[in-house]
Protein backbone atom coordinates (compact mmCIF):
# COMPACT_ATOMS: atom_id res chain seq x y z
CA UNK A 1 0.00 0.00 0.00
CA UNK A 2 0.98 3.63 0.17
CA UNK A 3 2.29 3.58 3.28
CA UNK A 4 4.77 0.56 3.17
CA UNK A 5 6.02 2.40 -0.07
CA UNK A 6 7.52 5.24 2.03
CA UNK A 7 8.52 2.73 4.59
CA UNK A 8 11.22 2.00 1.69
CA UNK A 9 11.55 5.21 0.30
CA UNK A 10 14.75 6.62 0.48
CA UNK A 11 15.33 10.34 0.32
CA UNK A 12 19.09 10.55 -1.16
CA UNK A 13 18.15 7.69 -3.84
CA UNK A 14 17.91 9.39 -7.29
CA UNK A 15 15.69 6.28 -8.43
CA UNK A 16 12.81 8.44 -6.99
CA UNK A 17 12.52 10.74 -10.14
CA UNK A 18 10.29 13.78 -10.02
CA UNK A 19 8.33 12.57 -12.88
CA UNK A 20 7.80 9.31 -11.08
CA UNK A 21 6.49 11.40 -8.03
CA UNK A 22 3.95 12.95 -10.63
CA UNK A 23 2.96 10.22 -12.26
CA UNK A 24 2.07 8.48 -8.90
CA UNK A 25 0.08 11.98 -8.17
CA UNK A 26 -1.45 11.36 -11.14
CA UNK A 27 -2.51 7.92 -11.38
CA UNK A 28 -2.70 6.78 -7.92
CA UNK A 29 -4.26 10.10 -6.47
CA UNK A 30 -1.46 10.65 -3.68
CA UNK A 31 -0.16 13.68 -3.18
CA UNK A 32 3.51 14.93 -3.59
CA UNK A 33 3.26 16.55 -0.35
CA UNK A 34 3.75 13.63 1.61
CA UNK A 35 7.57 13.29 0.11
CA UNK A 36 8.67 16.19 1.81
CA UNK A 37 11.27 15.87 3.96
CA UNK A 38 9.96 18.10 6.91
CA UNK A 39 6.91 15.49 7.52
CA UNK A 40 7.99 13.42 10.08
CA UNK A 41 7.49 9.91 9.22
CA UNK A 42 3.69 9.02 10.81
CA UNK A 43 1.42 6.19 8.85
CA UNK A 44 -1.92 7.70 10.78
CA UNK A 45 -0.95 11.08 9.32
CA UNK A 46 0.46 10.57 6.23
CA UNK A 47 -3.14 7.74 5.83
CA UNK A 48 -5.01 10.87 6.77
CA UNK A 49 -3.33 12.94 3.98
CA UNK A 50 -3.70 10.84 1.11
CA UNK A 51 -7.53 10.68 2.08
CA UNK A 52 -8.04 14.01 2.20
CA UNK A 53 -6.30 14.63 -1.02
CA UNK A 54 -8.19 11.86 -2.71
CA UNK A 55 -11.74 12.94 -1.27
CA UNK A 56 -10.98 16.47 -2.88
CA UNK A 57 -9.65 15.20 -6.28
CA UNK A 58 -12.62 13.41 -6.59
CA UNK A 59 -14.61 15.99 -6.77
CA UNK A 60 -15.78 17.38 -10.71
CA UNK A 61 -12.56 15.08 -12.15
CA UNK A 62 -12.74 12.70 -14.85
CA UNK A 63 -11.63 9.15 -14.75
CA UNK A 64 -8.29 7.88 -16.35
CA UNK A 65 -10.54 6.24 -19.30
CA UNK A 66 -12.60 9.41 -19.48
CA UNK A 67 -10.12 12.21 -18.88
CA UNK A 68 -9.53 12.72 -22.94
CA UNK A 69 -10.97 11.33 -26.06
CA UNK A 70 -8.07 10.91 -27.48
CA UNK A 71 -5.94 8.79 -24.68
CA UNK A 72 -7.36 5.69 -23.56
CA UNK A 73 -6.68 2.91 -20.85
CA UNK A 74 -5.61 -0.14 -22.72
CA UNK A 75 -4.61 -2.76 -20.47
CA UNK A 76 -3.98 -5.51 -22.77
CA UNK A 77 -1.80 -3.25 -24.53
CA UNK A 78 -0.08 -1.78 -21.44
CA UNK A 79 1.12 -5.35 -20.38
CA UNK A 80 2.62 -5.92 -23.49
CA UNK A 81 4.59 -2.19 -23.61
CA UNK A 82 5.59 -2.65 -19.86
CA UNK A 83 9.04 -3.66 -19.45
CA UNK A 84 12.51 -3.50 -20.61
CA UNK A 85 13.43 -2.51 -24.31
CA UNK A 86 15.86 -1.20 -26.61
CA UNK A 87 15.76 1.10 -28.72
CA UNK A 88 17.83 1.34 -31.86
CA UNK A 89 18.75 5.06 -34.09
CA UNK A 90 20.86 6.49 -35.53
CA UNK A 91 22.28 9.85 -33.65
CA UNK A 92 22.31 13.31 -35.72
CA UNK A 93 26.24 12.72 -35.03
CA UNK A 94 27.20 9.19 -35.18
CA UNK A 95 30.62 10.47 -33.62
CA UNK A 96 28.56 11.01 -30.38
CA UNK A 97 28.28 6.78 -30.52
CA UNK A 98 31.45 5.93 -31.64
CA UNK A 99 31.35 3.11 -28.72
CA UNK A 100 28.49 1.05 -30.35
CA UNK A 101 29.75 1.85 -34.17
CA UNK A 102 28.13 4.91 -34.65
CA UNK A 103 24.52 3.81 -33.45
CA UNK A 104 22.22 4.18 -30.91
CA UNK A 105 21.29 1.33 -28.58
CA UNK A 106 19.02 2.52 -25.46
CA UNK A 107 17.87 0.56 -22.76
CA UNK A 108 14.04 1.81 -21.77
CA UNK A 109 11.68 1.07 -19.04
CA UNK A 110 8.22 1.40 -19.16
CA UNK A 111 6.66 1.85 -15.25
CA UNK A 112 3.89 -0.05 -14.04
CA UNK A 113 2.85 3.60 -13.22
CA UNK A 114 2.84 4.84 -16.98
CA UNK A 115 6.31 6.50 -16.59
CA UNK A 116 9.21 6.07 -18.46
CA UNK A 117 12.91 6.30 -18.64
CA UNK A 118 16.19 5.47 -20.32
CA UNK A 119 19.89 4.50 -19.49
CA UNK A 120 20.82 7.96 -19.77
CA UNK A 121 18.13 9.15 -17.23
CA UNK A 122 15.84 11.00 -19.76
CA UNK A 123 12.38 10.41 -18.47
CA UNK A 124 8.71 10.82 -19.67
CA UNK A 125 5.27 9.30 -20.09
CA UNK A 126 3.74 6.48 -22.09
CA UNK A 127 0.33 7.63 -23.64
CA UNK A 128 -1.53 4.76 -25.64
CA UNK A 129 -4.28 5.98 -28.13
CA UNK A 130 -6.68 3.93 -30.06
CA UNK A 131 -4.27 3.39 -33.08
CA UNK A 132 -0.80 4.60 -32.31
CA UNK A 133 1.11 6.06 -28.96
CA UNK A 134 3.21 8.09 -27.93
CA UNK A 135 6.40 8.26 -25.29
CA UNK A 136 7.14 11.88 -24.44
CA UNK A 137 10.34 12.46 -22.72
CA UNK A 138 12.47 15.34 -21.54
CA UNK A 139 16.26 14.81 -21.60
CA UNK A 140 17.98 14.83 -18.48
CA UNK A 141 19.89 18.20 -19.57
CA UNK A 142 17.29 20.39 -20.58
CA UNK A 143 13.53 21.16 -20.91
CA UNK A 144 13.44 20.19 -24.26
CA UNK A 145 10.87 17.70 -25.60
CA UNK A 146 11.72 14.16 -27.04
CA UNK A 147 8.37 12.78 -28.90
CA UNK A 148 8.35 8.64 -29.74
CA UNK A 149 5.46 7.48 -31.48
CA UNK A 150 4.44 3.93 -33.03
CA UNK A 151 1.68 1.46 -33.66
CA UNK A 152 0.02 -0.52 -31.48
CA UNK A 153 -0.42 -3.26 -33.93
CA UNK A 154 2.65 -4.16 -34.07
CA UNK A 155 3.47 -4.00 -30.18
CA UNK A 156 3.04 -7.45 -29.91
CA UNK A 157 5.61 -8.72 -32.16
CA UNK A 158 8.04 -7.11 -29.27
CA UNK A 159 9.51 -5.79 -32.51
CA UNK A 160 8.45 -2.91 -33.81
CA UNK A 161 9.22 0.86 -35.93
CA UNK A 162 9.18 3.83 -34.50
CA UNK A 163 9.33 7.92 -35.00
CA UNK A 164 10.75 10.01 -33.07
CA UNK A 165 11.12 13.45 -33.43
CA UNK A 166 13.68 15.38 -31.19
CA UNK A 167 16.90 17.99 -31.79
CA UNK A 168 19.43 17.34 -33.03
CA UNK A 169 22.74 16.76 -30.73
CA UNK A 170 23.73 19.60 -28.54
CA UNK A 171 21.50 22.14 -30.74
CA UNK A 172 17.75 23.56 -30.68
CA UNK A 173 17.51 22.29 -34.30
CA UNK A 174 14.61 20.02 -34.92
CA UNK A 175 15.20 16.21 -36.28
CA UNK A 176 12.93 13.20 -37.44
CA UNK A 177 14.35 9.61 -36.97
CA UNK A 178 13.13 6.33 -37.86
CA UNK A 179 14.19 3.33 -35.45
CA UNK A 180 13.02 0.76 -34.04
CA UNK A 181 11.90 -1.09 -30.23
CA UNK A 182 12.71 -4.68 -29.56
CA UNK A 183 12.75 -7.17 -26.41
CA UNK A 184 16.54 -8.35 -27.64
CA UNK A 185 19.72 -7.09 -27.64
CA UNK A 186 20.96 -6.55 -30.98
CA UNK A 187 24.83 -6.28 -31.54
CA UNK A 188 25.34 -2.59 -33.13
CA UNK A 189 26.22 -4.53 -36.97
CA UNK A 190 23.18 -6.27 -36.56
CA UNK A 191 20.53 -3.49 -35.68
CA UNK A 192 22.77 -1.43 -38.14
CA UNK A 193 21.88 -4.08 -40.85
CA UNK A 194 18.11 -3.74 -39.97
CA UNK A 195 18.06 -0.03 -39.86
CA UNK A 196 20.36 0.09 -43.22
CA UNK A 197 21.74 3.58 -44.46
CA UNK A 198 21.44 6.29 -42.06
CA UNK A 199 20.77 9.19 -44.29
CA UNK A 200 17.76 6.86 -45.31
CA UNK A 201 16.28 7.01 -41.60
CA UNK A 202 16.74 11.01 -40.65
CA UNK A 203 15.34 14.30 -41.89
CA UNK A 204 16.71 17.29 -40.26
CA UNK A 205 16.35 20.72 -40.08
CA UNK A 206 17.28 22.48 -43.45
CA UNK A 207 19.08 25.73 -42.02
CA UNK A 208 18.03 27.42 -45.28
CA UNK A 209 14.31 26.95 -44.68
CA UNK A 210 15.09 28.15 -41.22
CA UNK A 211 17.12 31.07 -42.51
CA UNK A 212 14.50 32.52 -45.16
CA UNK A 213 11.52 31.99 -42.64
CA UNK A 214 13.26 34.75 -40.08
CA UNK A 215 13.78 36.88 -43.41
CA UNK A 216 10.92 36.92 -44.27
CA UNK A 217 8.55 36.71 -40.91
CA UNK A 218 7.44 39.86 -39.27
CA UNK A 219 7.40 40.93 -35.88
CA UNK A 220 3.22 42.56 -34.72
CA UNK A 221 3.83 45.48 -33.35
Amino acid sequence: NSVSSLCSYDKKSTSLKKIHIESIERHHRIPISIWESSLPFNKEKINQLIAEHRAFSTNGTLSFEDEDSIFQKNQKLFNQLKGIWYAYLYPSNPTSAKETEGIWIVKTTINDDYSVVDYWGNAGYLKIGKNQSLIIKEPYENNDLTVIRFSNRHVSFEHFRFTIVSNQNGTIDEMVNFGFYSRKKYSAKEAKEILGDRHKTQLKLDLEFEKRLKERGTVPN
